[in-house]
């Protein structure tokens, strides 16, 4: 019975240390990836930092592929980066410029397309279309170092890199491994070698770890490994071999004592002085084992919250002695904005809703310093027991929330660079919609808030402004298929209601190796936009004038050296003539003549006026008041012709327009009509008026001999061109009310059968 029970209880100890055992690993396991990720997180923060300086810097260089203020930029990214030694320019992968370019001269001129050592990397960095870190490797400059390059796009084609170099020392640095340096672990980062395609580590102790229970996890940007591998992998089997060896002796001990029961009554008392012995050498070693653990430990009252008892260690960590703890509680060393938390999980466990609970708080210390520490408080009373006592297990966690502090103050000057930048800088999905990320800089630039944006997915298709948003948004599709970065200019619809026009610089970011996401930045161009569409119209109105005086100086020359021919012809014929009364005859051709000539000029003048007046009066008219009074004008050749004219105008109808133009429009118009009217029927007029897009239409319609357009179409408002046979026709009506119109930006339309009849549409904005 004995052996049984000593074989049963061992059998049950073990169990429960190996459970125990398999527990701790597993911690340290979890402690480990928790330590390599917070490593790992430190690396792609220092990456992170080397990949805004490069797209910052690319922002620098201009459509012409030159750099604008490189020395300033530069020089505010590296003393905004612990992280960064240097940054650089490579147009067409040549070194150009570098800052700080004292100690880095050597690097400058330097091809690095056409070097076997950073050629890889760099072409791999083209391949990609995305930043790629390089190394450790040798620099140009001397020293080893980490080198960052994102290829650069100008105008749909390769203009160079911009680089960010981060020597060894700052990039281990940066890293952080000091902070977790322990006699428990160490790290290792490598990378294969391009050359020789192997393995190569960089950190001290290069010894080979294949066999170890070690972690690693990969780098992607620099196509790194890194690894956390334990140092003494047995450690953790000595740490737990006392335990072994008190569950044997109490195995050993139960099994001896049912020996002892079953054996005579005299033998009793010797077996229980024995038993008590070895039970004091037990207290003793669990003892040990209290005051020697690697954790804080406190036995507290559960009431009151008093302490009974502290191992060395979390003394250590509060600055009291033991004999100082037995007279406090533990709400006097919490800190007083987590009291209430603690005191709240007390209750319930107290009240046994909870087992026990873990909580991150702060303990003050003797002197007054704030301690970060994780506690987990487990009773020391059965279910349905009255509380009395619990333990208290603690951990430091100090330097862990120092790491956090100084990843939020990296994220934070991340955003504050982000916030400064003349632009608004984004980041959204590549195959979904919807942006994930906006900088503050679009409230200033387009009136929306960033909640805004990440509250609907499709708000950036919603305010595109409609006559952008299908090609822009097909644009976008087909470069996210293509995982491609672009750059494009549309508009965007303010909220105040206004257009803005913006350039979209897109990039693309691999969040991991099958997922991606694009990063650009929207910069208002507005100004530009529109300094471009006035030279535009400056240039068409110019170039508009320019033909109309060149075809106005054609038409002096011609006709000025007609008439001025035909004086010359006929002064010299009276000169050479004798008899009087051929020069009477001359004389008369003469005065002729030269009245054609002062009729020229007076047209010549009138065409000059209307071109030379820039800016017109323009006032809102009734149309049909001036509509009447051109009919009153026109009534003797109305009724001397018997025309009918037919008015469908309204009343209402009123257009804004010079009024001297005005009433030249109409009485040209409606002359012409009944002037060329059909020989074997009375002239018919119809007047109407519709609105068409943004212009008010006026239609005069007749029933005339018509115009063959065929033929004459093209010079239908040319000077002094015309098409009938008809005495009165001087063919400067049409050019003159053609000037008119365009002047008041208008225009005019004509339909016209021979024989039929014809229609002008005059167009009034």
């Amino acid at each position: 019975m004995g052996a049984l029970v000593f074989m049963v209880l061992l059998s049950i100890f073990m169990m429960s240390i190996y459970f125990r055992y398999q527990a701790v690993k597993e911690s340290e396991q979890r402690n480990m990836s928790n330590i390599l990720n917070v490593v790992k997180q430190n690396i792609e923060q220092t990456l992170r930092n080397s990949y805004v300086a490069t797209i910052t810097l690319a922002l620098t260089i201009d459509d012409s592929g030159n750099p604008k203020n490189f020395e300033e930029v530069a020089k505010r990214l590296v003393s905004s980066y612990n992280s960064i030694d240097a940054v650089q320019l490579v147009p067409n992968g040549v070194i150009k410029y570098t800052y700080p370019l004292k100690g880095n001269e050597a690097a400058t001129g330097f091809d690095i397309l056409n070097s076997p050592l950073h050629s890889k990397s760099a072409l791999k960095a083209i391949e990609n279309k995305a930043i790629y870190f390089s190394g450790p490797v040798t620099l140009k400059q001397g020293g080893t170092g980490v080198v960052g390059r994102l290829p650069v796009y100008k105008k749909g084609k390769f203009w160079g890199f911009t680089a960010v170099i981060v020597r060894f020392d700052t990039f281990v640095n940066a890293i952080g491994f000091s902070q977790f340096k322990s006699d428990k672990y160490y790290f290792q980062l490598s990378k294969k070698n391009p050359v020789t395609n192997k393995e190569e580590f960089f950190l001290e102790n290069k010894a080979d770890f294949s066999n170890k229970d070690y972690q690693k996890v990969e780098i992607p940007e620099g196509d790194w490994n890194l690894y956390i591998i334990p140092k003494n992998e047995s450690r953790l089997f000595f740490e737990f071999l006392p335990v072994i060896a008190i569950a044997f002796l109490l195995s050993l001990l139960s099994g001896l004592l049912v020996y002892t029961l079953q054996k005579k009554p005299l033998e009793l008392q010797k077996t229980v002085k024995s038993q008590t012995k070895k039970l004091s050498r037990n207290k003793f070693l669990f003892r040990s084992i209290f005051d020697h653990a690697g954790l804080g430990i406190a036995h507290n009252n559960s009431i009151d919250g008093s302490f009974v008892d502290a191992n060395d260690k979390f003394c250590e960590l509060i600055g009291y002695s033991q004999d100082e703890i037995r007279n406090m509680d533990f709400m006097m060393i919490t800190h007083p904005d987590d009291l209430q938390a603690d005191l709240d999980n007390m209750e319930r466990l107290r009240k046994g809703e909870i087992s026990q609970y873990s909580l991150e708080k702060r303990y003050v210390d003797k002197n007054g310093k704030i301690n970060w520490v994780n506690i987990t408080v487990s009773p020391l009373w059965e279910k349905n027991e009255k509380p009395s006592n619990h333990i208290t297990i603690v951990e430091n966690i100090n330097q862990r929330k120092e790491s956090e502090r100084l990843i939020l103050e990296s994220q934070q000057k991340i955003k504050d660079l982000i916030n400064s930048i003349d632009g608004v800088v984004w980041e959204g999905n590549s195959v979904e919609p919807g942006v994930t990320y906006i900088s503050k800089k679009s409230e200033d630039m387009l009136g929306y808030t960033p909640e805004e944006w990440l509250a609907d997915d499709y708000f950036w298709r919603k305010i595109i402004h409609p006559d952008d948003r299908d090609w822009v948004i097909e644009r976008s599709t087909e470069y996210a298929k293509a995982r491609v970065p672009f750059d494009t200019e549309y508009r965007m619809i303010h909220k105040n209601g206004s257009t803005i026009w913006v350039r979209d610089i897109v990039s693309i970011y691999h969040e991991s190796k099958d997922s991606i996401k694009f990063r650009g930045i929207l910069i208002d161009i507005t100004k530009s936009k529109q300094f471009e569409i006035d030279l535009n119209n400056s240039l068409t109105l110019v170039t508009e004038q320019n033909k109309r005086l060149l075809n106005f100086s054609h038409i002096v020359s011609h006709n000025l050296r007609s008439h001025t021919s035909n004086i010359q012809s006929l002064i010299n014929l009276i000169e050479m003539s004798e008899d009087e009364e051929e020069k009477k005859e001359l004389l008369v051709l003469l005065k002729s003549v030269s009245e054609a000539l002062n009729e020229t000029m007076d047209n010549l003048n009138e065409v000059v006026s209307i071109q030379t007046d820039i800016n017109p009066v323009i006032e809102e008219l009734n149309l049909n008041k001036f509509i009447n009074r051109t009919l009153e004008v026109l009534r003797n050749q109305i009724v001397k012709n018997n025309a009918e004219i037919i008015n469908n105008i309204s009343d209402e109808v009123n257009v804004n327009f010079n009024p001297a133009y005005l009433e030249s429009v109409l009485l040209n118009f409606i002359s012409n009509s009944i002037r060329y009217k059909h020989p074997d029927r009375d002239p018919k007029i119809e007047l109407s008026s519709h609105t068409e897009e943004n212009f008010k239409v006026l239609e005069i319609k007749d029933n005339g001999i018509g115009i063959d357009l065929n033929k004459n179409g093209d010079k239908l408002f040319g000077m002094y061109k015309t098409f009938t046979n008809n005495p009165e026709s001087r063919g400067i009506g049409l050019f003159i009310t053609k000037n008119q119109i365009d002047t008041m930006k208008g225009k005019i339309e004509v339909e016209s059968k021979l024989n039929e009849g014809t229609t002008f549409k005059i167009y009034f904005r």
